[in-house]
């Protein structure tokens, strides 16, 4: 199977590293930013192009890598024929395609990328969505030399999906990079946190979020939390997002008790 990257970026990146790491030939790979294209088509061996006139068109499945917003307008200059066209959104429909392609599909991998990052392909799970059962197969077997965890989604079921990862995912990090910020300006590290880290992942992974809990919040001890509110007096943004999680939380554990 001969396939086109659009789009350079983190998932772009680690798409087509995956791809050749299996052996899928990757023809070309497109991207507005010169640097972005260029980088990318000489760590998977392929030609690129700056500009999605310049597309080949002798790939059988051409690949979205973009962001949501960019999707409809390369639809619109993607003029592949009957060729498949799947993106790679947690959060767009198949809608997107009608007015655009004859075949296509959505293929979302469940992970967070960053170039500078290796992962290990085959862990990682695929969420796809096709608009017939040829294609879906398409996509499944492609997938397939990748990992051995894929799945099918329906739209409705791949948005879900995605806001509970951007929930476990982004979330989590930032509240990290808040704990980040306060450490520095008390003059502490924040490595010293990191086997907190690890052990409340490893608990996530061996046993229910829920049955994990522990805190303050949930053993509903308020003198700790109103020091906590004092010590973010003049933290107002972190105060505002510790109340309502410290208030999410006694609610959810409200019959705990």
């Amino acid at each position: 199977m001969k396939v086109v990257i659009i789009g350079a970026g983190n998932v772009g990146t680690h798409f087509a590293r995956a791809l050749k790491s299996v052996d899928v030939e990757v023809l070309q790979i497109v991207s507005r930013t010169m640097k972005s294209a260029v980088e990318l088509a000489s760590e998977i061996g392929c030609a690129f192009a700056t500009d999605i006139q310049d597309v080949n068109k002798n790939a059988d499945v051409y690949f979205l890598c973009v962001s949501d917003s960019a999707i409809v307008p390369v639809l619109r200059q993607l003029k592949v024929g009957e060729k498949m066209i799947v993106h790679m959104s947690g959060t767009v429909g198949m809608s997107v395609f009608y007015d655009y392609a004859l075949n296509y599909g959505c293929v979302y991998p469940l992970q967070t990328f960053s170039k500078f990052k290796d992962l290990n392909y085959s862990e990682i799970p695929f969420f796809i969505e096709a608009n017939s059962d040829e294609n879906q197969k398409m996509l499944m077997d492609l997938l397939k030399l990748i990992s051995p965890q894929i799945y099918t989604l329906n739209s409705q079921q791949r948005s879900i999906l995605h806001l509970c990862a951007i929930m476990v995912n982004n979330f989590s990090n930032h509240l990290c990079t808040l704990a980040e910020m306060l450490m520095k300006e008390n003059q502490l590290q924040f490595d010293v946190l990191k086997p907190l880290l690890r052990e409340t992942t490893d608990k996530i992974m061996k046993y229910s979020p829920y049955v994990s809990q522990t805190g303050p919040a949930v053993r509903g001890d308020t003198f700790i939390m109103e020091k906590h509110r004092d010590i973010l007096k003049n933290h107002k943004e972190i105060l505002d997002i510790y109340n309502a999680i410290s208030d999410s939380i006694v609610k959810t554990h409200s019959e705990d008790k």
